[in-house]
């Protein structure tokens, strides 16, 4: 989804609120509750009540779907706690809205006498998705809401560097690096509890499963050995400084404070290393596939 964030947020320029959900975010997060009711997309106040409750932990309450005064009190209810809820809780809420609650929106045919569909479950979470998304960025919070899931938002030449790499890694000689990828991925991405060690592990995996697939001939066991061997000024060779790039990366998760080995001496990984690591790691499978393939000719896949 590439909505941009709106006028009153571009002109500002302020810093990504991080591990929150601000009250004005809850209160924007209220009015799609009532429109997706308005428009059907959710079968009503007693549902979101029983969902919400159920995430904050809180006892269930029994009402009756018939009854005006019942459906108003489990609005009450769903707004109260929401805007207490912790903000990973309200996150889970908003999962929920597409993966739980998200419904279709059926018709009586009198023709067919049989329910028929109008608006089909996909297509309301797709406007659940947007919506959700619109909020997160009117609100300038350091998360994504993509396929269904909130994720931590990375820079944008973060992004593009790992655009660029998903052709090369459908190559089926990087099965491997591409798992490592995936899983480095899922570590940095994490809405509340992001791992930034194993995001820098897995990324160098996947450059060191890439390097030794992409060049079998050489043996080699470790993503260093490989790199000594490919190195030269020869066609299908990588260029000494940017062979030390690569076993820079590598020394770095050898090294780095809790990434590997028990490293204590290498620097923490934060989350801006964690995230330029995603980014060069990306950047060198795509090299290294390339450099491959100028040794032995275009490999189609």
């Amino acid at each position: 989804m590439n909505a941009k964030p709106p006028f009153s947020r571009r002109i500002i320029g302020s810093q990504w609120v991080q591990d929150d959900f601000p009250s004005t975010a809850r209160t924007a997060l209220n009015h799609l509750l009532h429109d997706l009711i308005d428009r059907e997309y959710i079968k009503g106040w007693i549902d979101i009540d029983k969902e919400v409750r159920r995430i904050a932990r809180e006892q269930p309450l029994i009402y009756n779907r018939e009854k005006v005064v019942s459906i108003n009190e489990a609005r009450v209810s769903a707004e109260n706690i929401l805007q207490i809820l912790s903000w990973e809780k309200v996150f889970d809420v908003c999962e929920r809205l597409y993966s739980h609650l998200a419904s279709d929106i059926r018709f009586w045919d009198g023709y067919a006498n049989d329910w028929e569909i109008k608006t089909p479950r996909e297509e309301v979470q797709c406007y659940i998705a947007k919506e959700l998304q619109r909020i997160f960025l009117e609100e300038n919070l350091s998360y994504l809401f993509t396929e269904g899931e909130v994720r931590r938002r990375g820079r944008s030449h973060t992004k593009n560097a790992i655009a660029k790499a998903e052709p090369t890694l459908g190559d089926p000689r990087l099965d491997s690096a591409r798992k490592h990828y995936a899983k480095a991925l899922a570590y940095f991405e994490h809405p509340t509890k992001p791992d930034f060690e194993n995001t820098v592990k897995e990324a160098v995996c996947a450059v060191e499963a890439a390097a030794r697939n992409l060049f079998p001939q050489t043996k080699a066991k470790t993503l260093g050995e490989v790199i000594n061997n490919i190195k030269g000024t020869q066609e299908g060779q990588l260029p000494k400084p940017l062979a030390d790039t690569i076993s820079g990366l590598y020394a770095y998760r050898n090294a780095g404070d809790g990434v590997s080995h028990g490293g204590a001496d290498g620097g923490k990984a934060t989350k801006h290393i964690a995230e330029y690591t995603l980014s060069i790691a990306a950047s060198q499978i795509i090299l290294l596939h390339e450099v491959a393939s100028e040794a032995e000719g275009d490999v189609p896949f």
